[in-house]
C-alpha cells in the first residue's frame, strides 16, 4: 500500500529524517513511537507529501508521488493525496461551519460531489463517530473530543485508502482521550490501513500490527507489539519503554 525508500528530509542544515525505508501493506496498522524530535510527525507528513522529501521516494499503491528524475507535478501529487486521510493534533475545523458543513466541504470542493451526495456521506460518517445528534452544532459548541471526532469523520468522508493519525489525542483533556481512541479502535477492527503516531503505549500495543520506534531521524527497532514492548532488543528502545508509562 505504501512504500518508502531512502527518505531524507532536511529543514535548512537540520536533517530530520536520515534515510527511512518502510513498507506498509493493505489493512496493516503501523504505530510509530519515539521521543519528541525523533522525526515521527515529519515522516507521517512525508507519507502524503504535506512535507516534500529532500530525497528518496514515496509510493502509494505502486504510484510515485514524485517520480525520480521527473519534474514535480502538483496536480498528480494532489490527486494521490486524496487517497490518504489525515487527522492532526489540532482539529482545524472551520469555526463558521457546522459539523455537517465541515464534513461536506472537502467532498464538494475536491471530490466534486453534489451537495446532496456530500450531505448523505457526511451524515453517514458523523453517525459512525457517534455524533449524529451534533450535526448542526458549530465547533465552539463541541468539546475537544467531539471536534476531533468531526475531524476524523471529515477525513473518512473522502473515503481514503489509508488513514494517518498524528498524535490525534495529544491536544485533548485526559477524560476526552477515550472517546477518540474508541473511534480509531473501531476503524482498526474494520481493516482500515492506518499509520499512527501516538504517546498512548497501551493503545499502541492493543491496536498495532507493528510498532516502529524512531529516534534521531532513523528507525531504531520495529516488531510485533507483544515482542516489542515486552522484549525489546535495542538498548535505546529499552530505555525509552522504561521511561514511558506502559
Amino acid at each position: 500500500m505504501i512504500e518508502v525508500e531512502q527518505l531524507h528530509k532536511s529543514f535548512g542544515s537540520n536533517e530530520i529524517l536520515k534515510g527511512i525505508d518502510l513498507k506498509i501493506t493493505q489493512g496493516e496498522k503501523v504505530v510509530i513511537i519515539g521521543p519528541s524530535g525523533s522525526g515521527k510527525s515529519t515522516l507521517l507528513r512525508c507519507l502524503n507529501y504535506l512535507e516534500i522529501p529532500t530525497s528518496g521516494t514515496v509510493k502509494i499503491e505502486g504510484h510515485y508521488f514524485e517520480e525520480p528524475k521527473k519534474k514535480f507535478n502538483e496536480k498528480h501529487v494532489a490527486s494521490l493525496r486524496t487517497e490518504i486521510g489525515m487527522v492532526f493534533q489540532r482539529f482545524n475545523l472551520f469555526p463558521t461551519m457546522t459539523a455537517l458543513e465541515n464534513v461536506m466541504a472537502a467532498q464538494i470542493k475536491i471530490r466534486n460531489k453534489s451537495k446532496e451526495a456530500a450531505r448523505e456521506t457526511a451524515e453517514k460518517y458523523l453517525r459512525k463517530v457517534g455524533l449524529e445528534d451534533r450535526v448542526n452544532h458549530y465547533p465552539s459548541q463541541l468539546s475537544g473530543g467531539q471536534q476531533q471526532r468531526v475531524a476524523i469523520a471529515r477525513a473518512l468522508a473522502m473515503e481514503p485508502k489509508v488513514m494517518l493519525f498524528d498524535e490525534a489525542t495529544s491536544a485533548l483533556d485526559p477524560e476526552l482521550v477515550g472517546e477518540v481512541l474508541n473511534v480509531i479502535r473501531d476503524l482498526a477492527k474494520e481493516g482500515m490501513t492506518m499509520v499512527l503516531v501516538t504517546h498512548e503505549m497501551k493503545f499502541a500495543e492493543e491496536v498495532g500490527d507493528r510498532i516502529i520506534f524512531m529516534d534521531g531521524g532513523v528507525i531504531v527497532e520495529e516488531g510485533h507489539p507483544k515482542g516489542f514492548f515486552h522484549n525489546p532488543q535495542h538498548e535505546r528502545t529499552k530505555s525509552f519503554i522504561k521511561k514511558v508509562e506502559h
